[in-house]
């Protein structure tokens, strides 16, 4: 009985590696260590178990950050199976007052409307955003009260998610952004490829080789 049940268990997980291998045409164009690497170990995932999770590190005064602004929205489309979120990445201390400022306006409610202003400002209208005054005029400039600003930029759900973005900027080993992190297990980014629609590309293959991965997880343990 034993052996007949192992023997069906290694059929079946042959069944899945092959679909697995044909659900990849890119396998072999993409590699790890070339196009992607990967993160060791791997970092907490936070987003739902039945889906991939996609992290976008980002800096708002980076320019590429914001071209990949309207790309990212359209490799989102029609991903039900990717959970995304945005991390802002924290490489130096002025990096941090921006951070902040992501973290200010998720806790207003109006993380998408501020997050657009916050790049619009910056790139369009020449705004310098590198310190708590700065980042305190911007909120106020969008009809946010002085008072309120001033009482989440050293909020504790601020002050965490603060620590938690540096935490993930340093255990992903970041050399730049944007980049992209899935499932807490490969990271490329742009200057792993040649340009921001090949790092698309290798999302695509890297969500597809995670999702087979939780197939197999989830086949071989009913």
């Amino acid at each position: 009985m034993m052996r007949g049940h192992i023997f069906r268990l290694l059929i079946l997980w042959g069944l899945v590696c092959g679909q697995a291998v044909m659900a990849e045409p890119d396998a072999g164009k993409f590699h790890e260590g070339s196009q992607y690497q990967r993160i060791v170990p791997p970092l907490p995932v936070t987003g739902q178990r039945d889906r991939v999770e996609v992290v976008e590190m980002f800096f708002y005064a980076c320019p590429h950050c914001r071209e990949l602004e309207p790309k990212m929205k359209h490799w989102l489309e029609n991903k039900p199976q990717v959970d995304f979120r945005r991390v802002p990445a924290i490489l130096g201390p002025n990096w941090a007052e921006q951070a902040r400022a992501y973290y200010i306006a998720r806790e207003l409610g109006r993380l998408e409307e501020l997050h657009q202003a916050l790049f619009r400002e910056i790139h369009e209208e020449g705004r310098q955003i590198y310190n708590q005054y700065a980042v305190v005029e911007f909120f106020v400039r969008h009809g946010v009260p002085r008072e309120k600003v001033l009482e989440l930029y050293y909020s504790d759900p601020v002050l965490k998610a603060l620590n938690e973005a540096r935490v993930k900027t340093v255990k992903s080993g970041l050399r730049g952004v944007p980049a992209v992190i899935v499932n807490g297990t490969y990271k490329t980014a742009p200057y792993f490829v040649h340009n921001q629609e090949e790092m698309l590309e290798v999302l695509d293959s890297l969500v597809e080789k995670e999702r087979q991965k939780k197939r197999v997880a989830e086949n071989v343990s009913q």
